[in-house]
């Protein structure tokens, strides 16, 4: 689950540009930060991206999930363009290939590919109790 620092936070609002799913809301005015839980994919992509260091994630919690990509892939190459952290390797018309040690579970190939052949299963989100949090 991540938290948002108030002293930190320069007011820049690029957290809420970057969420690819539309989770966070930032009301400037009265400095407060709503994050739509049921949006929200943990993908990090927030805290990867703030400026000023006020996003932190509580260590605690776990994201179950997996990305693969099929046999559907025709090798276009969107997915690739499209991930935001450079994770999906390969050759246009080639099966292309996600390296998991950069993949941030964002969802962002599954969304773009037109072939569907990008599956992103989601379990849950537990704390360390193994309680659902999500």
């Amino acid at each position: 689950m991540f938290v948002i620092d108030a002293k930190k936070c320069v007011d820049c609002g690029y957290c809420t540009y970057v969420c690819p799913f539309g989770a966070l809301t930032h009301h400037v005015e009265q400095k407060v930060w709503e994050i739509d839980q049921a949006k929200c994919h943990q993908c990090g992509i927030c805290f990867a991206a703030c400026v000023a260091s006020a996003i932190d994630c509580d260590l605690d919690q776990q994201v179950v999930a997996t990305v693969e990509i099929g046999d559907k892939c025709i090798g276009c190459s969107m997915c690739a363009r499209n991930c935001p952290v450079d994770a999906i390797e390969g050759k246009f018309k080639e099966q292309h290939k996600i390296d998991p040690d950069k993949c941030i579970l964002c969802g962002t190939c599954a969304d773009i590919c037109r072939a569907d052949a990008i599956a992103v299963t989601r379990r849950n989100v537990y704390d360390a109790k193994g309680k659902r949090t999500v």
